[in-house]
Order: structure tokens, then C-alpha cells, then sequence
């Protein structure tokens, strides 16, 4: 259970901006007990076996484009993403820190892969405001809904990656409904570990929509520091980005995005997804810890890069990536999941 408070926006570029929250643990009764993860069916010797069960230490995002709905991304402490199987069908039951459980269906491509199926499941989460006049008090929120025309699910490290694109709608009330391209992400990184998968690339190895795309950025941080749980959510919006393909191993590279930068390496594993390449890092700042003393580090240093997965669902292609800082960084332990959200200029 966390109570807590979320403050200070902070608004570092035009087109940029971070948030800063603040959780103080506290004791609560209770627990979720996960039973019967799913197996393959025994009956079906040849069938692929996902590594199934509770994954935690979560983090999602929602965003679109032309900024129709609030783009949010954060940690969610407590949230649990549950997989089971049921032969080549894979069902995700993600409980939000509210405690909401949202439900999704995916067919298994690989023993690390999934698609969402069917298309058109409802991805809950997008907010909107409704703005009547000058101020908050004249400021109304309502929600939005996508319709998730495609999605993919992929296991790297012990970590899960997630992601959706679609049309989001929401009746705005007083002000006019919206309806816009939508992306939406979830990473949990604290699951079940699994023999290594294999390597070799699909035959033939699938062609990627190489060249240049227009990114944004969206970092959630999560940081332990003095009894208090520390989370930070930032982002960029004009990033560039460059996917070349060699074979079966993928390039990217992403620059002038000041939250962000790499040059990583991802292997094909199927048509649509790839997986990281291994002792990888990304270039970020560590924006923790938060004091009243000091401000927090803003300086690029390394993250050492433990999992990540590259997702092209329709015309969004999605990199993810997650691990934690080192003893070499000045915020030793720091939690990070950063994804970037592209579509082909």
C-alpha cells in the first residue's frame, strides 16, 4: 500500500517536461496469491512453452502524437502482471496500483513471443481534458479508450515488454468527443528466469521498415532512498532515430533527445519483434535522488541495460529497455524503463 503525492512539474524544454512523485511505505494486511500459472497442453508434445507466472516491478506509458490525451508513464508500485498459458493461447491479467485488472489475449509466435489476438481489445488508461476556461477549476478530465489494432508480448531476462497502438476515443462532455493514433506500453522486469531461447534467426529472416522515424522519449525512474520511495517520469518529443538492418540483426540509433541516446543492437526473432542484444547500456541522466538540498543529478551517465525488446505494431515501432544504475553512476540502484514510441517520417 503507498500513500503518497505527486508535484513539481517541472518544465526543462518547450516540447519536454518531467514529473516528480513521492511514496512513503506504508504497513498494510493482506496479499494476491497467484495459483496455476497455465502450462502447455500435455497432449501436444511439440508446443511452446512461455516462461508463465507473476512478473513485478512494473512500469507503463500511454501517448499520442498530437498530445489529444495526456502522455503519461510512471512505475506503479505493487502492480502485478500475471501470464498463463493454455496451449498456444497466452492471457496477461495486469492489476494496476489501483487495483484494477485489466485483461489481455495473445497467440504465442516463439517460445518468447507473442501477438495480440483477436485485434480491437480494449486498452484502458488515456486521460483527456476538457478545458472551459482559464485555470484548473475550469479544467474537466474525462477518460479514453483504445481500440488496440495490433500488440505484441515478449520475454527478455526475467523481464516482460508490452505493447499496443490503435485508435483512442473519449467523449469529452462539454467540449467535442476525440478520437486519435494511440500507443500504449508495460514493462515488468521482475519475473520468472528461463533457459536461454534460441538465437538463431527466423528462415527466411523477415525484412524490418528500416530508415529514419520520428520518436518520443517516455523514462520512468523508481529510486529508494531514506525509507522513501522516489519516482520520476520524463520524456522528450524530438528525438532522432535511425533502424538499419543487417541480416538478422537490427541498429538503432537515437539522438538529440535530451533525456535519452543509444546505439543498440537487437536480433530478429520473428516479424515483428527482436529482442536486445546482450551488455548493452543507454545514455540518461539519473534524476534521483530528491532532496531540498540539492537538485538531482541531470548529468549523462550510463545505464547498464539488463533486458529489452524492439515491436512493430502497424506503422509503431516501440524500443524498450530496462535496467538499473551501478556503482559507477551517482544513483546506485536506481530502477529505469525507458521505451521509444516511433512512427516512419
Amino acid at each position: 500500500m503507498l500513500g503518497g503525492f505527486c508535484g513539481l512539474k517541472l518544465s526543462l524544454m518547450a516540447s519536454s517536461n518531467v514529473l516528480l512523485c513521492f511514496a512513503i511505505p506504508l504497513v498494510a494486511c493482506g496479499g494476491r496469491t497467484v495459483t496455476d500459472e497455465g502450462s502447455p497442453d500435455p497432449s501436444d508434445s511439440g508446443a511452446l512453452a512461455f516462461p508463465v507466472g507473476a512478473y513485478t516491478r512494473c512500469a507503463r506509458g500511454q501517448r499520442t502524437a498530437n498530445g489529444s490525451f495526456l502522455n503519461g508513464a510512471g512505475f506503479e508500485g505493487g502492480a502485478v502482471l500475471t501470464l498463463k498459458q493454455n496451449g498456444s493461447k497466452l492471457s496477461a491479467d495486469y492489476v494496476d496500483l489501483n487495483g484494477k485488472t485489466h485483461s489481455y489475449d495473445f497467440q504465442l509466435t516463439t517460445s518468447a513471443t507473442a501477438v495480440l489476438a483477436p485485434a480491437g481489445q480494449t486498452v484502458t488508461g488515456f486521460t483527456g481534458l476538457c478545458v472551459k476556461g482559464v485555470g484548473f477549476s475550469h479544467e474537466q478530465p474525462f477518460d479514453a479508450e483504445m481500440s488496440a489494432s495490433a500488440g505484441a508480448l515478449t520475454y527478455d531476462s526475467g523481464a516482460v515488454f508490452v505493447s499496443f497502438a490503435g485508435l483512442a476515443e473519449g467523449d469529452g462532455g462539454d467540449c467535442p468527443s476525440v478520437s486519435t493514433p494511440a500507443a500504449s506500453w508495460l514493462v515488468c522486469d521482475r519475473g520468472p528466469s528461463s533457459a536461454p531461447s534460441d538465437d538463431a534467426w527466423p528462415s527466411p529472416v523477415p525484412q524490418f521498415p528500416t530508415g529514419r522515424y520520428a520518436c518520443g522519449s517516455q523514462l520512468a525512474t523508481f529510486y529508494h532512498s531514506d525509507g522513501i520511495d522516489q519516482y520520476v517520469t520524463s520524456g522528450g518529443d524530438k528525438g532522432t532515430f535511425t533502424l538499419s538492418q543487417a541480416g538478422g540483426d537490427l541498429t538503432v540509433d537515437y539522438q538529440n533527445d535530451s533525456f535519452i541516446a543509444m546505439t543498440a543492437h537487437f536480433s530478429v526473432t520473428t516479424a515483428t519483434t527482436a529482442k536486445a542484444a546482450t551488455g548493452q547500456s543507454a545514455t540518461l541522466s539519473c534524476e534521483v535522488p530528491i532532496s531540498s538540498g540539492a537538485p538531482p543529478p541531470q548529468a549523462p551517465e550510463t545505464l547498464p541495460v539488463a533486458a529489452g525488446s524492439l515491436m512493430v505494431d502497424d506503422s509503431t515501432l516501440f524500443v524498450s529497455r530496462s535496467g538499473a544504475m551501478d556503482q559507477s553512476s551517482s544513483c546506485d540502484g536506481a530502477q529505469k524503463a525507458a521505451t521509444l514510441i516511433c512512427t516512419k517520417e
